[in-house]
């Protein structure tokens, strides 16, 4: 789980070193920051399962707003997504 967490964390960056300069993040990126996070949504303990159902709903939308093309959609995204990370790791902590 650490592990999973630690590559969720890596390619959030990537995205967020885009969003914080106003620019798209790029596809594969984001196609793996929604992958990594459907995968954390299948390994979530109950007590935190509706927080992670959030993260990966917001995960696949930021993905459909890359795919087409709407950057002011994806920083808002991108934000929500920290700020359900917060919420989420102040709730919850392993």
């Amino acid at each position: 789980m650490q592990s999973l967490k630690k590559e969720l964390q890596s390619v959030f960056e990537a995205i967020q070193e885009k969003t914080h300069i106003g620019e798209l993040p790029e596809l594969q990126d984001v196609e793996q920051f929604d992958r990594l996070s459907r995968k954390l949504l299948s390994l979530a303990k109950d007590e935190w399962l509706g927080e992670c159902e959030d993260f990966a709903h917001l995960a696949n939308q930021l993905l459909k707003a890359v795919k087409k093309g709407l950057a002011h959609d994806a920083i808002q995204l991108v934000e929500s997504l920290n700020d359900a990370r917060t919420f989420c790791h102040r709730t919850y902590k392993d």
